[in-house]
């Protein structure tokens, strides 16, 4: 009987397996419940982290492309409404033209050659030309390059709305995915773009001239 009471006293003393790893009166987790908690979150976001990913991705370069939409839409009726040259130009410091990576930043000005030193319909801000709107630079890993037009740094619109010296060209933008993912937008004669598309199921867009558009 004494044996039986003493065993009694043993296992009153010894703490069921459920509460191992807590202070009496806690309410928390338990290591081991803590650990099942991180191998969930950890599973998770494996499954998650790549389609976010992706979708970060899908965003950023269809952000560009709205972005170059309002550049070419806003300088067309610029001109238009001004019944004067407008240009857009690729540049790397908000304040002059120049380079051909308009992901860096661009401008669109009033290209009526005022001021001294300044060519009218040159693409180039010059003189006293009027600077219009300032654009920011793209976000990471995104490119935006023109192709096709009579220069890569510019594009110039008249007063009628169309393109100067009548000539066509694309503008495609990119990211670390490659041309499989690049987006374009094709720039008519009449000054008016449209996306372009992978008409020949390749799985790569075509420019205006109907080749495969390529990234940096």
């Amino acid at each position: 009987m004494g044996q039986g009471r003493e065993m009694k006293a043993v296992q009153a003393a010894v703490p069921g397996n459920d509460a191992i790893g807590r202070r009496p009166g806690a309410s928390g987790f338990t290591l081991i419940e803590l650990m099942m908690v991180l191998v969930i979150v950890a599973a998770l976001l494996g499954v998650a982290g790549p389609s976010f990913q992706e979708a970060l991705r899908r965003s950023r370069l269809q952000a560009s492309l709205n972005d170059a939409v309002s550049l070419l839409s806003f300088a067309r009726a610029e001109a238009v409404s001004r019944n004067g040259p407008v240009a857009a130009c690729a540049s790397t410091d908000g304040a002059s033209c120049g380079g051909q990576a308009w992901e860096a930043g661009w401008l669109v000005f009033v290209d009526n050659g005022a001021g001294a030193g300044a060519t009218a319909r040159d693409g180039a801000l010059g003189g006293s030309e009027e600077i219009l709107r300032i654009g920011d630079p793209a976000a990471q890993a995104i490119t935006l390059r023109a192709s096709n037009f009579p220069a890569t740094g510019n594009i110039i619109f008249i007063e009628s709305g169309r393109l100067d010296r009548d000539q066509a060209g694309t503008f495609t933008i990119c990211d670390d995915r490659g041309a499989a993912s690049a987006r374009g937008l094709i720039v008519n004669v009449s000054g008016q773009a449209r996306l372009a598309v992978d008409g020949d199921g390749d799985g790569v867009v075509e420019d205006n001239l109907g080749s495969a558009v390529t990234c940096p």
